[in-house]
């Protein structure tokens, strides 16, 4: 199979996959005792008037399969998700405000974790059995076993709230003034420090032993051999030879990670109130805003099909033997 019609293939199966993931995530909710939207249309506080309005506007006076068709036509031609109940805004809208922050919070974190990763791991493996190797496998155990909410809550706790070296909550300094965009963009950078630096120690820890872990297997292998007898330095047969192999695994892998984190940011987010997607799904489940959650579920699902598509497309064009399978 040829490269265009590998990848032509790919993108054509990803979209059969979100076409299912978005009628699931219109039909599961409407399936619950009840339905999603029972406690909006059946409050009592809400006047008959308005009850009946809220049913038109969401098309809830129209059979299942009506609205799901509905549904498809706004979404998928004209990128209309409903309105949020606790904004009273296009859904698109609410999530569009929150999206940049997250994109920024786990697009640095999974690449600073990706890449130290990487090199820990293969210095990790270079030294297996030495004290090098047990520290590191050591200390990214330490962090793979913390939960993110706990770190997070002790770096806040230490850093922000004793030390008082960084923010305690948001993204920027609300009401500040700036004379620049770069005195804006380093006080961003400064409320950013935090939890990137916790979503950093979580991941990084494995991609470490992944790394450590497959490069194992390679080091043994003769073509290494043959290059350690060549004469060549142990730091060129390591990051030159042996890392070369173990890249394409650890890169689908990071792709995976890359659209996980955008709700995997949920705790981080939600510990220092950081304004991202994550933190608006916290929100919209707290205040039982389903078209809100249901948004950000086909958002996140649309993040992570396209990153694993790109890692799929990228891993078949560096290694043609995977267009075979």
């Amino acid at each position: 199979m040829g490269f265009k019609e590998y990848m032509i293939k790919k993108i054509i199966s990803r979209f059969f996959v979100f076409f299912i993931v978005v009628s699931l995530v219109f039909i599961l909710p409407r399936l619950l005792p009840g339905g999603a939207f029972a406690y909006l249309i059946e409050n009592p506080n809400i006047p008959p008037e308005t009850r009946e309005e809220l049913i038109k506007s969401f098309g809830l006076d129209q059979p299942l399969h009506i609205q799901y068709i509905r549904f498809l036509h706004n979404f998928f031609l004209k990128g209309d998700l409903g309105i949020s109940f606790r904004y009273l805004k296009p859904v698109t809208e609410v999530i569009m405000e929150a999206l940049p922050w997250s994109i920024l919070l786990v697009t640095s974190s999974t690449i600073i974790s990706f890449t130290m990763g990487i090199l820990l791991g293969a210095y990790s493996a270079a030294k297996r059995g030495r004290v090098a190797d047990s520290i590191i496998t050591n200390s990214v155990m330490v962090f793979r076993s913390m939960p993110s909410f706990w770190l997070g809550l002790i770096l806040l706790l230490v850093f922000g709230y004793y030390l008082g070296w960084f923010p305690l909550y948001g993204a920027y300094t609300y009401g500040a003034e700036y004379s620049s965009f770069v005195e804006y963009l380093l006080d961003v950078l400064y409320h950013l420090t935090l939890p990137l630096i916790t979503l950093v120690l979580i991941q990084m820890a494995g991609y470490t032993l992944f790394t450590r872990n497959t490069m194992l297997d390679v080091i043994t292998e003769d073509f290494i051999v043959t290059a350690r007898a060549k004469g060549l330095s142990e730091r060129k047969v390591v990051y030159g030879h042996a890392l070369r192999p173990v890249l394409p695994p650890v890169i689908t892998v990071f792709a995976i990670n890359l659209g996980f984190s955008v709700g995997g940011a949920l705790i981080a987010e939600t510990v220092f109130s950081y304004p991202g997607v994550g933190r608006l799904m916290y929100e919209a489940v707290y205040t039982s805003d389903y078209p809100l959650l249901l948004g950000i579920f086909v958002y996140i699902s649309a993040f992570t099909l396209t990153a694993i598509t790109v890692a799929e497309i990228l891993y078949g064009w560096i290694d043609p033997r995977i267009r075979r399978g």
